[in-house]
């Protein structure tokens, strides 16, 4: 049995990329909000995206 994926890009501020990962389909978008402490990065779902696919987290302090 093969579980659906998505590759999620971590972008900085500057919309370069820090990181990819490969997460299981079924995680939320919500669920990575802890990576703020990296500062404002923006996270892109890659694959088996739905329409709206990119979240913002962070900010300037």
């Amino acid at each position: 049995m093969q579980f659906k994926q998505n590759t999620i890009q971590i972008l900085d501020a500057h919309g370069e990329v820090i990181t990819t990962m490969v997460l299981p389909a079924n995680i939320k978008l919500t669920q990575l909000a802890p990576l703020k402490i990296l500062g404002h990065i923006s996270v892109k779902v890659l694959s088996g995206a739905p329409a709206l696919n990119v979240l913002s987290v962070g900010g300037v302090q």
